[in-house]
């Protein structure tokens, strides 16, 4: 096959690069993504890769970026007036759905335990909620919460990690457990978030 030659600038080429690249690392996770397999399946030479992103670490961070914006974007409550607790429960929600719906996505983000992946989705740690924006919209509704009354004092942020953990481990095991029934799925995510805020109420 001989390859083809694309004008520097094309949005298409880039598009296509990040495209293939982002289904190898859903479908064999990141140590099947390389420069070789992308251009491979592109028929382009690497050159052409190279144009537009330094390295497969440089390609990586475009795609973690987009992805995990992606999940960002589904936490948002759908209305920022809400009060606190109603808008953890709305954002916990839209989460687990969001990822159970883009399962190849969040898995191959998620579930990721590389160095430049944990670089944008590490949570744990103490502090993580000033990097880490999701963590930090969910530590700020506690605040609110504890502040509005609706809330015991608590450590926000080791509170928020917690959540989050306690949401990340259900999702992680629907993903999983894919063949499980809508309203069986509908039950144990509204349980626990039930159970979850109920254990941090005032």
């Amino acid at each position: 096959m001989s390859r083809k030659r694309q004008a520097p600038g094309s949005a298409e080429v880039r598009g296509r690069i990040l495209a293939i690249a982002s289904r190898i690392l859903s479908t064999e996770g990141e140590r099947g993504l390389s420069i070789r397999r992308i251009t491979g399946e592109m028929g382009y030479s690497a050159g052409i890769v190279y144009h537009y992103f330094k390295s497969k670490e440089d390609i990586l961070a475009h795609i973690l970026k987009e992805g995990h914006q992606h999940i960002l974007t589904a936490v948002r409550p759908p209305d920022e007036a809400m009060p606190p607790d109603e808008a953890i429960r709305a954002a916990l929600i839209n989460y687990v759905y969001n990822g159970m719906r883009n399962a190849a996505e969040y898995r191959s983000i998620m579930f990721n335990s590389s160095g430049p992946v944990l670089e944008v989705t590490a949570v744990l740690a103490e502090g993580a909620s000033e990097k880490r924006p999701a963590l930090r919209e969910l530590a700020a509704a506690l605040s609110a919460g504890v502040a509005a009354g609706l809330f015991a004092p608590c450590d926000i942020e080791l509170t928020a990690q917690t959540i989050w953990s306690a949401v990340y481990g259900l999702l992680a095991r629907l993903i999983v457990e894919r063949d499980i029934p809508p309203r069986q799925r509908s039950r144990l995510i509204e349980r626990q978030i039930d159970m979850l805020l109920r254990g941090i109420r005032a």
